[in-house]
């Protein structure tokens, strides 16, 4: 007797995944930001990052386009999402980068802590991380954060000194001068094997290396990206992040981009600061458009 052969139904189908917390927390005060939050972690991955048009979340959220730039607005101003300008190689405008502060103490009914101290907190924590895994010691301290260029703020703010485990006793005493060496940079960012896969471009490839060795060893709290100030550490921890792909992808971002630039330094450190991202999120686009799922 032959045995039957038995099928079973699948409702399996694309899905997104949006915590209860969120959907039950009172940081989300109106239907209008549940509705666009839920619509942001449709298109984000787990990255929570995503860059769909305004069109795309107006169909999602059944709402208009001019009411979800409003709502967009109100979630930046929460400190629920960052929203970040992108330009194509032609230096015209696309879908902005969306990041969704998405994070369990944030939601927490217990918590009392402003969102953008938890947010900071956490991301301060994931930089840390990041830089330990790296090989890097760090100690915290409270303490005064010198920049000339600033009026003088008395105000305790937190200081970190970061070496390298194989650091020398005199290499750590230097720390105020020289965070991080030249050479320890090029180890970090593997500088001899991107000139060796691109000896035309070593040029290119020195110039980064100087504005990531600058950028690193700032004695400022802040660093400018994109018009915007941000914490030194939290710039310095996200610059750490990037490998010879994103640096790669990062000249040839420059080098297409045909108006132009007032400040080419700055310019080339705002695009090696979202590198990372925008080589991911290409990627993605570029393999969703080849499957047809664009």
């Amino acid at each position: 007797m032959a045995k039957n052969k038995i099928k079973f139904n699948t409702d399996q189908r694309p899905f997104s995944m949006t915590y209860h917390d969120s959907i039950d927390s009172n940081i989300l005060e109106s239907i209008y930001q549940l509705a666009l939050f839920i619509a942001l972690k449709r298109f984000s991955g787990e990255n929570n990052k995503c860059f769909p048009s305004l069109k795309k979340l107006a169909k999602v959220s059944r709402m208009s386009q001019r009411k979800v730039q409003e709502t967009l607005k109100e979630l930046e101003e929460k400190h629920i999402i960052s929203i970040e300008n992108r330009l194509r190689t032609d230096g015209g405008d696309t879908s902005n980068l969306y990041t969704l502060h998405d994070y369990k103490e944030l939601w927490n009914p217990n918590n009392s802590k402003e969102v953008t101290t938890v947010i900071n907190e956490i991301e301060e924590q994931q930089m840390i991380k990041a830089l330990t895994a790296k090989g890097y010691y760090i100690s915290k301290e409270k303490g005064l954060v010198s920049d000339s260029s600033q009026t003088t703020d008395t105000r305790p703010q937190k200081k970190y000194d970061i070496y390298n485990k194989q650091d020398t006793t005199s290499q750590i005493k230097s720390q105020d001068l020289e965070r991080y060496t030249l050479d320890q940079i090029h180890e970090l960012f593997d500088y001899d094997i991107m000139v060796l896969d691109y000896p035309l471009q070593q040029n290119d490839i020195d110039s980064v290396m100087s504005i990531l060795y600058t950028a690193m060893n700032t004695t400022k709290s802040t660093i400018r990206i994109a018009g915007e100030d941000k914490p030194a550490m939290a710039v310095i921890g996200k610059l750490m992040k990037l490998h010879k792909e994103s640096i790669m992808y990062a000249i040839k971002q420059f080098s297409e981009q045909t108006g132009r630039i007032k400040n080419p330094t700055a310019y080339m450190l705002t695009i090696l600061y979202n590198a990372p991202e925008q080589f991911n999120l290409d990627i993605q686009n570029r393999v969703s458009h080849d499957m047809g799922l664009r």
